[in-house]
């Protein structure tokens, strides 16, 4: 239920008061609908015409009771009408037009009323103008002086208050058959045309009066036969068109007529699920209509060309009855309802949030509006001159420049800056340095970094934290000597020193003199005798080793080759048969001596041994190095262990080679399908240089990393623009569009209409973008010319609307039957060249075009 602003405890027709003086200050008369006591809250009450008002500044919500008043013989109102006469004059608040039971017509003066706060009852004049209750009054929005009034009695009667204490009464017809024996329950004055008024009765009948004439206009009904039309309004700025609401509860409607084709309604809704009790147009906006019913709801709707849509609703606990808008603040309606309460609302409130239309009560003095290019246009009235009220106002109107979206303005122009020097590659580095507490994200950039480095490859395992420097040097300490260096044969150092020194024996140098030659001779004994010395030296050494290696127990040693197993390993040894020597070394579990035979066996021996003994050990980390010796990455790929897959990059980076970006999109899959690892699996999309699926998922993740979503927005920017510069991507991708139009847009409005360019030029093949490149473009044609050369296509189609001028035939003197003068032929032919030449200029026109 919608809570109101204000209300008042109280079953009563209500009515605004008419004049500017009291814009808060309602009209309350106490209801005949609650004289039985069967609705509302005070239903054996006396009467009372209750003068009320409001401050919605003050807490609370119960309107303040300004002053009350009895009626005579306590007969209870019907309708209640306020009107602005004499409000310049001796009436400062106007006059109030009570329709009440026994067909009685009362008028007060509220000001009387509130002067003495209730004490002189403001009673102006009371008549007997129906013969039953009076249904409706209302006095003319123009022409205050005059008042309409119906009745049960079929009647309607035009009653002229000029002089309220003695009214005068006339009919509005000389002839009033058309409500013959119905009941009118409502009747309206036009607001266009000042001797025009509608009425309506409960047997579905509509007429329109015209007092000048004094007689019927036109009257009509619903082609669908309903009956009991509980009330009627005309539109407030054209003149011939009415509403017409229906007190159905089968079939509620609200129709809008057209005087001009009264068959049917040219607009019809409706709107309530059971009877409509009231309607009313607001005449500060044409554009809104209320209407209350049965089904305890109060709907504002606003016209449109379709049809009737809701722009506000409010729920109420119980039925109103009557629904009035403020006069003097348009957006507060009053409801009166059958439980008992009088209840202020606001249409802006409780605004429908689907509404698209904006009232026409918001235009204001003064305002702003942005253009393109970050271009802003104020305009409103100078303080000075609007402080003294003076008549004629001077005004202003300002064009600035005004960023649209200020918080990415600074970081655009830097990257901006970056993108200009071609330097995207130390913008990676400055970014990876920026995300020093975001490992992801500075993993993500310094890869970023290496797509502009051929070698960059080589360097992805170090920076996946597989440094080849630290995995020697800790080798070096395990083994105690630096690695290679273990290994039977020579060292890696000895095998570059013969190397080297080979070629130099070869070079004998240049000849020695006499002197150098006994010098040579002199040392060459000495040199002699230290060779034999150390060649001594090492054989006995060799020796010492050989019987240290005699007199230590082997496994070879102790191995009897001549029986069991081994003994079979060494007969298919002797006659040739490696596989089955293989195969029984296997089978007793020698698996050196197996892997030791097949290296001997060729090829395809070696393969099948290395994949047996793979097999056989049943170790993830052999089976990896298995694939890498077959290069069968596919299914290291597809069998590693995804918490593992920093180590799975680091093995297809070193040994894929041609394979790697099929490879690393594998594994990138694996990551988002399988694991659900996005920021892993991007990291692999971007090895692969898989532009249209890294794009996707910075897409769908920027927000939420970012917080912000403009910065979000220039975050993705940022990576999209140079992971598209490092790939050399070329082709034409729906999202990567999508978010360098809005970007560039941004940029655009921001007052950066060159960067915005440079943006949309990355684009290929993208027409989404074509009006916004016009834009910038025609916004400054010279400078962009210069820059971007000629101007991008038009996004529109051109099309020749003109009209060519065919003067009109003269009349010439009719000829004899059969003949033609000589004159029209000619100044036929000549129309039929002329229409020859246009039509050839035309086509002429349109090809330049």
């Amino acid at each position: 239920m919608s809570q109101p602003l204000k209300q008042c405890p109280r079953t009563a027709s209500v009515a605004w008061c008419a004049t500017q003086a009291a814009p808060t200050l309602m009209a309350l008369g106490s209801s005949a609908s609650s004289a039985a006591g069967g609705f509302g809250g005070d239903g054996g009450s006396e009467s009372t015409l209750d003068l009320v008002s409001f401050d919605l500044s003050k807490p609370g919500q119960n309107m303040d009771v300004v002053a009350s008043v009895k009626t005579e013989s306590g007969r209870r109102f019907n309708s209640l009408s306020w009107g602005a006469l004499g409000a310049d004059g001796p009436f400062p608040y106007g006059i109030i037009a009570g329709g009440l039971q026994d067909g009685v017509v009362s008028l007060w003066d509220p000001s009387k009323i509130i002067n003495s706060h209730g004490a002189d009852s403001g009673l102006l004049h009371s008549v007997a103008l129906h013969q039953g209750a009076v249904n409706c009054v209302e006095f003319h929005p123009v022409k205050p002086n005059l008042m309409a009034t119906c009745g049960a009695d079929g009647e309607v009667n035009i009653l002229n208050v000029e002089n309220p204490a003695s009214p005068q009464p006339f009919k509005p017809s000389d002839s009033t058959k058309t409500h013959h024996g119905s009941e009118v329950l409502s009747v309206a004055w036009n607001r266009k045309v000042p001797h025009i008024l509608a009425s309506c009765s409960n047997k579905g009948t509509t007429v329109v009066w015209d007092l000048k004439q004094k007689k019927e206009v036109i009257s009509f009904q619903d082609p669908a036969n309903r009956l009991r039309c509980s009330d009627v309004t005309w539109n407030p700025e054209k003149p011939t068109q009415l509403l017409v609401a229906y007190d159905d509860d089968r079939q509620p409607s609200m129709q809008m007529w057209d005087l001009r084709n009264v068959k049917y309604p040219f607009k019809e809704t409706q709107g309530h699920t059971k009877g409509i009790l009231g309607v009313s147009w607001s005449s500060t906006d044409p554009n809104l209509i209320l209407s209350c019913g049965k089904d305890n709801r109060v709907v504002c709707w606003f016209n449109t060309a379709q049809g009737m849509d809701v722009f506000s609703e409010i729920h109420t606990p119980h039925t109103n009855f009557e629904v009035k808008w403020a006069p003097h603040k348009p957006s507060l309606i009053a409801t009166a309802s059958l439980n008992g309460s009088v209840a202020l609302h606001s249409v802006q409130t409780q605004q429908n949030s689907s509404a698209k239309y904006c009232p026409s009560w918001y235009s204001k003095p003064c305002g702003v509006a942005f253009g393109f290019g970050g271009k802003m246009l104020a305009f409103g009235q100078k303080g000075a001159a609007a402080a003294v009220g003076a008549a004629d106002v001077s005004s202003f109107c300002h064009s600035l420049v005004v960023p649209n979206e200020p918080e990415i303005v600074s970081t655009a122009d830097r990257f901006e800056s970056w993108r200009g020097e071609r330097r995207l590659q130390e913008f990676c580095q400055e970014k990876t340095q920026r995300s020093a507490g975001h490992v992801d994200e500075g993993l993500m950039w310094n890869l970023l970094g290496l797509q502009f480095d051929d070698a960059g490859r080589t360097r992805l395992p170090a920076l996946l934290g597989f440094d080849q420097e630290r995995i020697e040097q800790e080798a070096e300490r395990y083994l105690g000597k630096k690695p290679g260096t273990t290994l039977m044969g020579p060292p890696p150092e000895e095998e570059k020193a013969a190397a080297s020194a080979a070629p130099a024996a070869r070079n004998l140098g240049p000849d020695l003199s006499e002197q150098g030659a006994d010098d040579f001779f002199k040392n060459l004994a000495e040199s002699t005798e230290q060779e034999r010395v150390a060649v001594e030296a090492a054989a006995a050494a060799a020796a010492v080793a050989a019987e240290l290696a005699l007199s230590t127990p082997t496994q070879d040693s102790v191995t009897n080759w001549s029986a069991g197993p081994e003994s079979l390993i060494k007969q298919s040894l002797l006659v040739g048969n490696l596989t089955a020597a293989v195969e029984c070394c296997f089978k007793s579990g020698r698996m050196a001596e197996a892997l030791l035979l097949a290296s001997g066996g060729g090829t395809t021996l070696w393969t099948r041994a290395r994949d047996e003994y793979l097999r056989l050990q049943g170790d993830s980390f052999l089976t990896t190095v298995g694939n890498i010796m077959t290069n069968d990455f596919e299914k290291l790929v597809s069998s590693s262990d995804l918490k593992n897959w920093m180590e799975t990059l680091a093995i297809i980076a070193t040994y894929s080679q041609e394979k790697y970006p099929m490879l690393c999109e594998q594994l990138a899959h694996r990551l988002q399908t399988e694991a659900a690892d996005i920021r892993s699996a991007v990291i692999c999309y971007i090895c692969a240089k898989n532009f249209s699926k890294t794009v996707s998922i910075w897409a769908n993740t920027h927000v939420a990393s970012s917080g912000s979503n403009k910065l979000a927005l220039q975050d993705l920017v940022e990576k999209m623009t140079v992971l598209q510069e490092a790939t050399k991507f070329n082709q034409a991708d729906p999202l990567f569009n999508s978010k360098l139009t809005q970007y560039a847009e941004i940029l655009a409005n921001s007052g950066r209409l060159t960067a915005a360019m440079r943006f949309l030029t990355l684009l290929h093949d993208d027409a989404s973008s074509s009006i916004l490149r016009d834009r910038i473009y025609n916004s400054a044609p010279q400078q962009m010319s210069q820059m971007f050369g000629r101007p991008p296509a038009v996004p529109w189609q051109a099309l020749d609307v003109r009209v060519l001028y065919q003067p009109p035939v003269q009349p010439q003197a009719v000829a004899a039957y059969g003949q033609m003068p000589q004159q029209q032929q000619q100044q036929q032919h000549q129309q039929q060249q002329q229409q020859q030449q246009q039509q050839q200029q035309q086509q002429q026109q349109q090809q330049q075009q």
